[in-house]
């Protein structure tokens, strides 16, 4: 069992060639193909706005967008050549980006993004792109921090345990990480107050289902007296020297809208290392 397709987003700005360097990596390391979709939040030149705009503005839109999307491709594509990886593929494709996104997501075994970085002009559009992909495509989202070099991630995982079905489909759809890593460990967090049979159930629970597929996990429960799920979630990775954290994503339904819920969007804020969520 592996990721046969790894999708990564692309794009022209400097975070893009960390994500592109992690994915290259990854689908060296499991023999896999690589599709690199270039989105941005820049609009397409419609042919309305091509009919009122001065011819000269026209042209210089199409000429930047076409420099930018040129350059995400040589980024791609060196990134490619530094993994000697001979099935990748370069895509932009045409109308909403993140629509296309999520299309293209559904049809990648992992896609592989960038954290949105704060305070960015582009902010609110990744934070978009992130959100759509991890609530619409069904499939894992890798995201790599803005931030730090990752020569590895997998090699010692860090999973965050709760009996949702978030959580059960990240375990799930994180199998080839964890089969190929040489630490796993379980953590599952409770606030003061919380019963303790069920969770200690709950670890048996995935320690039996983990070793039912071979993976040998050291499973350990805390309560979080004095810090926040997330930034103990987090001293965790810290202190056991992990590349890897797989957690679900979980939402908040608001009217219409899917909402990210307070330990997954404080992830996508502080993560220190690459992070496998799933919904």
């Amino acid at each position: 069992m592996g990721y046969r397709t790894f999708l990564v987003h692309v794009d022209d700005s400097e975070q893009s060639e960390r994500r592109l360097k992690v994915a290259a990596q990854l689908a060296r390391a499991f023999c896999g193909e690589l599709e690199g979709v270039y989105v941005t939040s820049t609009r397409e030149m419609t042919p309305f706005t091509s009919a009122i705009l001065p011819d000269s503005v026209v042209e210089n839109r199409l000429r930047e967008s076409g420099d930018a999307q040129a350059r995400a491709e040589e980024r791609f594509r060196a990134a490619v050549a530094a993994e000697h990886l001979t099935a990748a593929r370069f895509t932009a494709p045409a109308g909403a980006p993140i629509d296309a996104a999520i299309l293209h997501t559904c049809y990648a075994d992992i896609a592989v993004v960038g954290q949105p970085l704060p305070d960015d002009a582009h902010a609110a559009f990744a934070n978009d792109l992130v959100h759509g992909m991890l609530m619409g495509a069904g499939r894992p989202v890798l995201l790599v921090p803005h931030f730090g070099q990752f020569p590895t991630v997998g090699t010692n995982v860090l999973v965050a345990w709760k009996e949702t079905r978030e959580s059960a489909r990240a375990v799930c759809d994180a199998l080839p990480f964890l089969k190929r890593a040489s630490k796993v460990a379980v953590m599952s967090i409770s606030e003061p107050g919380d019963g303790s049979v069920r969770e200690s159930q709950s670890d048996a629970g995935i320690a039996a289902y983990l070793a039912r597929h071979d993976i040998e996990a050291k499973v350990r429960h805390e309560i979080a007296e004095d810090i926040d799920v997330g930034n103990l979630l987090l001293s965790r990775a810290a202190d056991l020297s992990c590349d890897l954290i797989v957690m679900g994503a979980y939402s908040r339904p608001r009217i219409s809208e899917l909402v990210l819920g307070g330990v997954t969007r404080l992830m996508l804020q502080a993560m220190t290392v690459p992070v496998l969520m799933s919904h």
